[in-house]
């Protein structure tokens, strides 16, 4: 498979009671509601669904749950994170679960060398899925070269990388043009300038998921001014879930409770929850773009 288009990152909504336990039912609406919006694919363990917070039996339990929801429907990639013995694991977990390919994180604190090629050509090797490098330096602490990411490609089932930085245009470039398959990050900011420049999908949040596919269906049809039009009206949520990842997440999940699609909007503990100012510029914010009638947004009631 390739990872091109727009697959939304799955989030999770949890119960408030002890043990925070998954409210699984949520996540077969959200499910729906992504595939009824017309993504190419989905993805589930990834940073927006908080896997770090999750246990081996949640994680293959979401999995689960989610194979069953799309059945065959589009494509589920899963993310994968930790050592190499670790990750391994995970991986063959989740391809026995019906993954279709493989979003992977470096082990943080690790360097761009022998270690780490091996690590991502031995899980590949040992699930026999293609590999998504995920090259999100703020969360790991891990910088992946240019040519060491060109280097990890002459794997034939380690192809292609998502760039979860900010000004990594010409990153994306450079990359293109050394034939990897790469996959816009940041939830889409700047994702019409990525597709000029050789980028081929993107993998947002499930709150701009509808928008996205908008925009990128407007691209390959060769509509640039109604792609632009389309990304200007989203830019201002954009920029603002941008600052962090807490606020990205916080963000989606207070959008898709008011829409009835999640019961609950918190993350999983220890974390913080947003602040009153936080709250009303979010929900200005979407007040906006339900009016401007972008998908996924609901106008306000009169």
């Amino acid at each position: 498979m390739t990872f091109d288009g727009v697959r939304p990152v799955l989030h999770l909504a949890f119960d408030d009671g002890p043990g925070e336990p998954i409210r699984y039912p949520d996540l077969d609406r959200l499910v729906e509601r992504m595939l009824a919006a017309g993504v190419d694919g989905l993805v589930v363990l990834g940073l927006a669904s908080e896997a770090w917070t999750l246990t081996e039996r949640e994680r293959d339990a979401v999995l689960e749950r989610v194979s069953a929801v799309v059945a065959g429907r589009v494509p589920v990639v899963v993310g994968i994170d930790g050592a190499t013995a670790v990750a391994i694991d995970r991986g063959r977990r989740a391809a026995a679960g019906g993954a279709a390919g493989l979003m992977v994180l470096p082990p943080a604190r690790t360097g761009a060398d022998e270690a780490l090629r091996a690590h991502f050509w031995n899980l590949a090797d040992a699930t026999g899925l293609p590999i998504l490098v995920q090259d999100s330096p703020g969360v790991t602490g891990v910088t992946l070269p240019a040519a060491f990411l060109v280097e990890l490609a002459s794997h034939p089932l380690v192809r292609a990388v998502k760039i979860e930085l900010g000004g990594a245009g010409s990153r994306i470039t450079a990359l293109a043009a050394a034939g990897l398959e790469v996959v816009a990050g940041w939830g889409g900011l700047h994702y019409p300038e990525s597709v000029r420049r050789g980028a081929t999908g993107v993998m947002p949040g499930c709150d701009l998921g509808p928008s996205l596919v908008a925009i990128h269906r407007a691209l390959r049809a060769g509509d640039a001014a109604a792609a632009e039009r389309r990304y200007r009206a989203i830019l201002p949520l954009l920029a603002y879930e941008a600052q962090s990842l807490d606020l990205l997440l916080l963000g989606a999940k207070r959008l898709l409770r008011g829409q009835g699609i999640l019961g609950t909007d918190g993350l999983r503990a220890p974390s913080r929850r947003l602040d009153p100012e936080e709250a009303v510029s979010l929900d200005a914010l979407f007040a906006q773009l339900g009016r401007d009638g972008v998908p996924g947004f609901l106008a306000p009631a009169a």
